[in-house]
């Protein structure tokens, strides 16, 4: 067979997994959480891209230009709503990392071999996130705004997604070097 049959007998079963994925996962009407929306604009990262806008939101310059310029109490709410932005953005971020943690469980099922010690990675990363996030959170409720560990928070849900494409990628390149060799047998 020639590499471009083989090509094409990897990429159709895998669009056809990515659409089953897509087209299964959609709510059905109710606005409860326990059901997962899984199209392809879900499945990838979203809310981390917007980091460098909240950053700017939440910072110290912006804050004193705030004290500076605007009257107390309109300060104060331009504050409050500050903080809620930030609240928000840190359920994006939630939200994206269990969306590419779904996505590892769903490579991991198909990948031909995985390690002990990748799984452990993948554990220890969930362990980090929900912890990071969990502190995160309670300062936020405590109406401070911890915007380096909200930075960390961000670029952690940057390294999953580009272990996630690494990860697809070896896992295709796997994939691919086993059809010729069962094709041979």
């Amino acid at each position: 067979m020639s590499e471009v049959t083989i090509a094409i007998s990897l990429v159709l079963p895998l669009s056809a997994l990515l659409l089953w994925i897509v087209f299964s996962g959609r709510r059905s009407g109710t606005h409860g959480e326990s059901h997962v929306d899984l199209n392809a604009k879900v499945i990838l990262p979203r809310h981390y891209h917007y980091f460098p806008q909240v950053r700017q939101a939440l910072s110290a310059a912006d804050e004193k230009y705030l004290h500076r310029v605007a009257p107390p109490h309109v300060a104060q709410q331009a504050l409050r709503e500050r903080r809620e932005v930030a609240r928000q953005f840190l359920l994006g971020l939630r939200e994206d990392f269990t969306n590419l943690e779904q996505l590892a469980r769903m490579v991991a099922a198909l990948s031909p071999v995985i390690s002990r010690q990748q799984e452990m990675q993948r554990l220890l990363l969930v362990l980090q996130f929900h912890l990071l996030f969990s502190f995160v959170r309670m300062r936020l409720v405590t109406g401070r705004v911890p915007l380096a560990q909200i930075q960390d928070l961000t670029e952690l849900v940057g390294r999953l997604t580009t272990r996630m494409e690494q990860t697809m990628t070896a896992v295709a390149a796997l994939s691919a070097n086993q059809i010729p060799s069962q094709l041979s047998s």
